[in-house]
């Protein structure tokens, strides 16, 4: 299966590409990213990538640096369902991080501690963490990162069972990561949206969501990841009753959770399967499977999963007539629920809300305030009428403060909420325009001043043998008018991508055929340039058509220059939902093996890396040369 525009394994090539090149702490940075972005597709190389950098800053006595790969560490654990493991790690780490002024390391490590107090049951710590990190989020104006908080406050309104929050928290989220280009981020949180339609019991529409969710996992490589569409689309069809399908989509998605080694979520998995075979009377295999997950429920420690097991093998034994085993099993899920639900936790809870939500708290007191004194007016009522009389008058006073209060309370929200959605949209304006200054530095630079370069060597040059004569002077001034109609042609290009927020692939396919038209001048038509299909009517960003013809352009070139070919063919067409554009010659080819890669070809390999765009040459001797040029849209 081909891997597209956000494809990790790219990623992870450009990293290691741009490893070589870092020294210090930028080599230690790179490290930890590729161990983290290894997560989604191999847990043995993210172990080995992490331990490097650790090793590294350890030897550089870099005690932040350090933190920060322990931080790692805890993910990892935390991944294989290892969360105590998890947790030592991250408090491991929690005195160097919280004394940076990292509010971004802070943030992420009061993430990672949330989820794993979440996943062994102790709600109050998991809220308390999860707060904290909100807090650090807010202080900066990142997009990327108030995505994040969105995506957070979404999965924490989601655990109290606010569903319509939820949703709009998800929705502002998934948006946001949709403007800036994460495909991998909004396949996540449509997965998350269908869990939310999955808690409704609206299964059509968490079928759409774990649709959308699969299919952005698997364009962005991200293997491991897909498990969660698979069993929230097990989810789907299991409460619509088809039942076979469900199974289907949970053995799926428990076969890359195994071979991720994330033992909380796998077990969950098999109580899930467990379920399903009870729904279809199939009891006996529901104890097999249901028997199975519980021994390694306990040999980890998932308390959880051991709450659900005890439930669904109470059940089963019931229904198979073993009414010890069933009693037994049923109190055992009485204690764990017991530990899990201390009445020390709920208050910290609530003592945690009252901290972090005072206005929502405040709306409540005064809702509470506007019932007790409704109910001591109706009791006055029921002992004298005169006073009810006045107690109505009361009512409606106490109501209309109320009411004022609650509007006052909203427009304060509301004003909030547009000061926020102002400062995103200024953050997503200054960072649209400075990647377009950069976009247009780089193109200047590679391209623009690359010639420019040039053509003051060829001054320099004609300088100094001024007295060579008038052939030589009349050579160098040629040279100097093609380099400088070259130059010209580079600029209004430059200009051409500055102007377009978006390049269709019908802009592209017209700046090919005027590329043509200048081969055949420049070469007195000894050498066509033949460009052929008919583009999808799809468009790019800026940045990722503007590489994308640079790359032809510099094929066509090359083609001209060194193949001998008299017909060279750019092929436009649509395989599979994406892009393809050939450039083909019939010239001399060249040896791959032997042949040096030579600066055009890096420039080329550099270029499809940067925008995403997938990069192939082939070359036989005699035959001729091919470059295949693949884009997800």
């Amino acid at each position: 299966m081909p891997f597209f525009a956000q494809d990790i394994q790219q990623q992870i090539s450009a990293l290691k590409d741009s490893l070589k090149l870092k020294k210090g702490e930028d080599r230690i940075l790179v490290l930890k990213d590729i161990g983290m972005k290894f997560r989604s597709i191999n847990y043995d190389s993210a172990w080995y990538y992490t331990k490097i950098g650790y090793s590294e800053a350890i030897e550089q006595q870099n005690e932040y640096l350090a933190a920060r790969l322990t931080i790692s560490f805890g993910i990892l654990e935390n991944g294989n369902g290892n969360s105590l493991e998890a947790l030592k790690y991250y408090k491991r780490a929690l005195p160097t991080i919280i004394n940076s002024d990292d509010y971004f390391a802070k943030g992420a490590l009061y993430t990672n501690m949330s989820n794993a107090y979440e996943k062994i049951g102790e709600v109050d710590h998991s809220v308390s963490y999860q707060l904290k990190a909100l807090q650090e989020f807010e202080v900066s104006k990142d997009s990327i990162w108030i995505a994040g908080s969105y995506n957070n406050l979404g999965s924490r309104y989601q655990a109290i069972e606010e569903y319509d929050t939820s949703e709009n928290y998800f929705k502002k989220a998934r948006d946001l990561y949709g403007q800036l280009g994460y495909e991998y981020y909004v396949a996540l949180i449509n997965n998350n949206l269908a869990s939310i339609y999955l808690l409704r019991k609206d299964y059509v529409k968490a079928m759409v969501y774990a649709d959308k969710s699969l299919e952005g996992f698997v364009s962005s490589g991200a293997y491991f990841e897909t498990a969660t569409s698979l069993y929230n689309l097990g989810y789907a069809h299991q409460g619509s009753k088809e039942f076979d399908l469900a199974l289907d989509y949970f053995e799926k998605a428990l076969k890359i959770q195994q071979e991720k080694e994330d033992w909380y979520v796998a077990i969950h998995l098999k109580n899930d399967i467990a379920k399903t075979y009870i729904l279809q009377g199939k009891l006996n295999k529901a104890k097999a499977i249901a028997d199975q997950a519980y021994d390694e429920a306990l040999q980890k420690g998932i308390v959880l999963a051991q709450l659900e097991l005890c439930n669904t093998l109470s059940e089963i034994n019931n229904s198979l007539g073993n009414y010890g085993e069933a009693y037994t099993f049923l109190q055992q899920s009485v204690k764990i629920n017991d530990s899990l639900k201390s009445d020390e936790r709920a208050k910290e809870v609530l003592n945690l809300k009252e901290k972090y939500e005072s206005e929502q708290k405040e709306n409540e007191i005064l809702r509470q305030q506007n019932q007790l004194v409704e109910s001591e007016l109706s009791i006055k009522k029921r002992n004298n009428m005169l006073m009810g009389s006045g107690g109505l008058v009361a009512i409606l006073l106490i109501v209309g403060f109320v009411l004022f209060r609650e509007q006052k309370i909203k427009a304060k929200n509301f004003e909030r909420e547009t000061v926020l959605e102002k400062a995103m949209a200024e953050a997503r304006a200054q960072e649209n325009l400075k990647e377009q200054r950069l976009r247009i530095a780089r193109d200047l630079h590679d391209n623009i001043g690359s010639q420019l370069t040039y053509l003051t060597s060829l001054t320099d040059s004609a300088k100094r043998g001024i007295d060579k004569g008038e052939v030589f002077l009349m050579e160098k001034l040629t040279q100097m008018k093609q380099f400088s109609l070259v130059t010209i042609s580079e600029l209004r290009d430059t200009i051409w991508a500055m102007n377009k927020d978006e390049i269709s692939l019908e802009d592209i396919k017209e700046r090919t055929q005027q590329l043509a038209a200048t081969v055949h001048e420049a070469t007195d038509d000894k050498t066509r340039v033949k460009v052929k299909g008919t583009p999808a009517n799809r468009v790019l960003n800026a940045f990722v058509g503007m590489n994308l013809f640079r790359i032809i352009q510099e094929s066509v070139n090359n083609a001209v220059k060194h193949s001998g070919s008299e017909l060279i063919e750019v092929i436009f067409n649509e395989i599979d939902g994406a892009v393809q554009i050939v450039v083909l010659d019939f010239g001399r080819g060249f040896n791959t093996s032997k042949e040096s890669t030579g600066n055009g070809l890096h420039i080329m390999r550099n270029r499809a890396e940067k925008a995403g765009v997938d990069f192939e040459q082939e070359s036989k001797l005699g035959k001729g040369t091919k470059v295949t040029l693949r884009v997800r849209v």
